[in-house]
């Protein structure tokens, strides 16, 4: 099921909460995985997506991770949350939401990156101070908290 479009089926492009997952995937140089998205908001940001209707936050991060990046995650530790008006977004289709989103991360992964070129258009782990500038207030959050800035 497309818990967003069962959603938008019912009440159209009003403003709504939606609950989701970010993981920050950190390799052995501790660098976090990153994702350009293919759709909006087009932005570089971290692995994630909208929970599913009667499914679990873990199970939602795992989804997620294996079909955006192609891999597998594991042993996933509770990070932190993000909500409230910086976590806003108007789409171009004139749906309108605020996310709150559950992260976490892992140092846990394995299986072979891969590109789906319409969800995710590129994968690169990046270090903090080389992190690009068009990053979602939301992502943006998690990350200055797990590098501690």
């Amino acid at each position: 099921m497309n818990y967003v479009k069962y959603l938008r089926d019912k009440i159209g492009h009003d403003v709504i909460n939606l609950t989701g997952v970010n993981v920050l995937i950190i390799n052995e140089n501790n660098q976090v995985l990153l994702q350009r998205r293919g759709t909006y908001p087009f932005k570089w940001g971290l692995i994630g997506g909208i929970t599913e209707l009667g499914e679990a936050l873990e199970e939602t991060a795992i989804r997620e991770t294996k079909e955006e990046t192609g891999l597998d995650i594991k042993d996933l530790i509770l990070f932190g949350t993000t909500s409230g008006e910086n976590c806003y977004i108007h789409f171009p289709n004139e749906d309108k939401a605020y996310f709150i989103t559950i992260g976490y991360v892992t140092k846990n992964f394995s299986g072979e990156l891969s590109i789906d070129n319409f969800e995710t258009k590129e994968l690169k782990f990046f270090g903090y101070k080389d992190l690009p500038n068009n990053i979602p207030n939301s992502h943006r959050i998690l990350l200055d908290k797990y590098f501690n800035v």
